[in-house]
């Protein structure tokens, strides 16, 4: 979740802005990004409760989204930072934009650790998501150059260094949901958020870094009125960095040899390109520095990293085109979708809960076993519609009610308490 996707007000009627009737459609936010939003949710709400067929087969949609999803978040959430840190960077107020954030990414953990408590088998990103606000905070006043230098750099060379470290460990991922459970395991609990875990804030800070640079040339396109010619370079940006992202895995797997040595080392065999192209948790396995050039989603090589920053590009660059040249009457037909994605947090709670409960209930509940007809409700293209025409309706209730969703309004308090406490100071 972004710190953008807990707006700092309620929505106010559509209106245009720019020459074009480019930008904020609704004072205060940009359309484009709500509708990025809303598309990252559900794709999230896919791989959670679309992740397998009755016939145990992969359903070609939670294939395509694996990573995606969550990673157009992390890129929309470095965004975020910038745009609720705006009013303060430009004060110079760099202590109290920093502040901003990390009480913004308090409050996404404490939510987070307490989502933690619910059984089933999402693994929520929030508290992850929390300390990659944290570690963007120095970077605040870094130009949109130094940002794209420390993302390209560190993408190169953190999954390198990620091999290193786990490698005497022995470990695959060992933290899927933190909790407040785990407190009794604080170096385990550490290791896991910052390496091993399912998202590690070590390799997802990438994400988040790209998303301030957007997030920047986004508000200079807006007061410019040249936001249309931005989602067009960020569609193709994006497109060259997935193409080169898949391109260049597959030379060092094919013609490279990497599958070949892959085989060699782990005894793996035919299953070589398995393990190599197959969704990961978080991390790589260690048996081989080849799997670093794999592209699977969540392993979080140089190469998967630059595929997903790619595909988030390209969604973002879509969205905000899309929603330049819808009209008025249009937009309010989305008007339930836009409120999804301005209300994101809330509704990705609500989802994890629901989702949580039913899971439990049919499965460790031992329901399936004397009903396996049931099993549509843990996992299938029609849960999930329910799940997004869900969203859909609590998303409409905020678009027309014009408010911030409870979650949202709660992130947002926080931060603005952590940043007066810099104004305060500066008095």
């Amino acid at each position: 979740m972004s710190a953008q996707s807990m707006p700092g007000k309620p929505a106010a009627p559509l209106e245009k802005s720019g020459p074009a009737g480019e930008g904020a459609r609704r004072a205060g936010r940009i359309t484009g990004l709500d509708l990025a939003r809303f598309l990252a949710l559900i794709g999230m709400m896919a791989t959670h409760v679309w992740v397998t067929n009755s016939d145990g087969s992969t359903p070609a949609l939670a294939a395509f989204l694996g990573g995606k999803a969550a990673a157009l978040f992390a890129v929309l959430a470095g965004i975020g930072v910038v745009l609720t840190t705006t009013k303060q960077r430009d004060r110079r107020a760099f202590g109290a934009a920093a502040l901003n954030v990390f009480g913004r990414g308090l409050a996404l953990m404490v939510i987070g650790m307490t989502l933690g408590l619910v059984p089933g088998p999402i693994a929520v990103i929030l508290v992850y998501y929390g300390l990659v606000f944290w570690l963007v905070t120095p970077l605040l006043r870094l130009s949109n150059v130094s940002l794209l230098m420390v993302a390209t750099a560190w993408a190169g060379l953190w999954p390198f260094l990620s091999m290193l470290l786990r490698a005497p460990l022995n470990v695959g991922s060992e933290l899927g949901t933190p909790s407040w459970l785990d407190l009794a395991h604080p170096l385990e609990l550490l290791r896991g958020l910052f390496v091993t875990g399912t998202y590690p804030v070590l390799t997802w800070v990438v994400y988040a870094i790209v998303g301030m640079v957007v997030g920047r040339m986004l508000l200079v396109a807006r007061e410019r009125g040249t936001i249309l010619q931005l989602s067009l370079g960020l569609t193709a940006v994006g497109s060259v960095l997935a193409l080169l992202g898949v391109g260049i895995s597959m030379l060092l797997a094919g013609p490279f040899g990497g599958l070949s040595s892959i085989s060699a080392s782990t005894g793996a065999g035919d299953r070589a390109s398995e393990l190599f192209y197959t969704a990961a948790f978080g991390t790589t396995p260690t048996q081989s520095g080849w799997f670093l050039a794999s592209p699977a989603p969540h392993s979080g090589t140089t190469f998967d990293l630059a595929i997903t920053a790619g595909t988030s590009l390209i969604a973002i660059g879509l969205c905000l085109a899309v929603c330049l040249r819808l009209g008025d009457a249009t937009l309010r037909v989305l008007g339930p979708a836009l409120g999804a994605g301005a209300t994101p947090l809330t509704i990705y709670t609500l989802h994890v809960i629901v989702a949580g409960v039913t899971y439990t209930a049919l499965v460790n509940g031992g329901a399936l076993a004397d009903a396996p007809e049931l099993f549509w409700l843990v996992s299938s293209a029609p849960i999930w519609l329910i799940h997004v025409a869900c969203a859909l309706a609590v998303g409409a209730v905020f678009f027309w009610w014009r408010r911030r969703g409870p979650l949202e309004a709660a992130v947002t308090w926080t931060g603005q308490r952590f940043a007066s406490l810099a104004e305060a100071r500066r008095e």
